[in-house]
């Protein structure tokens, strides 16, 4: 497989809504064009722009409708607003240049002290096994305006799941159906795109939760950094995910 396809976040996500356990966690998402943004802008009136291949949060942009035909289109911790949707539209396309797109539906993540956090959730499989196992999850919360939860690129901080959730907007709802449900979709995940990696024994999903308690798949990472892990003060996970990585 050519380097472009096994790392082409859209293939991976056309690939995983194919199957219909899958369908309803991911958000709704579309190549980028002119006419693909007009109506998920009509539809969800938030989406974000991300490329199709990339990593760490870079090129990720959030556009939002605002009131009199404006938008506001928010990068890392600027914002721009541009009247009309053409003139808009004009705008992004010169921030990324040639560069391919995605359209995604803006998923309200669950917030801490009003930043969104989302969770990496790392799946692993020893070279002699078919059995997917989730060896470490941590939640990523996004730095002070900032969109985007990469640690590295919005000075955001990292906690443990449990934590995350008692300190969130989530923590009227059950904790431990949140996080049975974290991993059952992400076992999911996993042994679905085995059929199009068929020997690739590590995926790091990374997931959200809305204000409802659903889980949704924002990405599917073939290359998953686990430096998150390494940062935490309780290295278990991160000891875990290396052996499992060493076979």
């Amino acid at each position: 497989m050519k380097r472009s396809l096994r790392l082409s976040k859209w293939l991976r996500y056309t690939f995983m809504a194919e199957d219909d356990r899958l369908a309803p966690h991911l958000p709704k998402t579309k190549l980028l064009t002119s006419k693909a943004l007009r109506k998920m802008m009509k539809k969800y009136g938030q989406v974000i722009l991300k490329p199709e291949i990339g990593s760490r949060g870079s090129g990720v942009i959030l556009v939002s409708r605002l009131e009199n035909k404006r938008y506001e289109i928010h990068i890392d911790k600027k914002k721009k607003t541009k009247r009309g949707f053409s003139r808009m539209y004009r705008y992004i396309k010169k921030l990324i240049g040639s560069g391919k797109y995605m359209v995604q539906q803006r998923v309200q993540l669950a917030e801490i002290r009003n930043r969104p956090f989302d969770i990496r959730v790392m799946v692993q499989r020893k070279k002699s096994s078919d059995s997917w196992k989730v060896t470490g999850k941590v939640a990523k919360v996004a730095g002070k305006g900032y969109i985007v939860t990469n640690n590295e690129r919005s000075k955001g901080t990292l906690l443990t799941v449990e934590s995350a959730i008692q300190k969130s907007s989530l923590k009227h709802l059950s904790e431990k159906s949140i996080l049975s449900e974290i991993k059952r979709v992400a076992l999911l995940s996993a042994q679905r795109l085995t059929d199009r990696y068929p020997d690739h024994r590590m995926f790091g999903m990374d997931m959200g939760v809305d204000p409802n308690g659903h889980i949704w798949i924002i990405e599917a990472n073939r290359l998953p950094m686990t430096s998150h892990f390494r940062k935490l003060k309780d290295q278990t996970m991160y000891r875990r995910i290396m052996r499992y990585k060493k076979g």
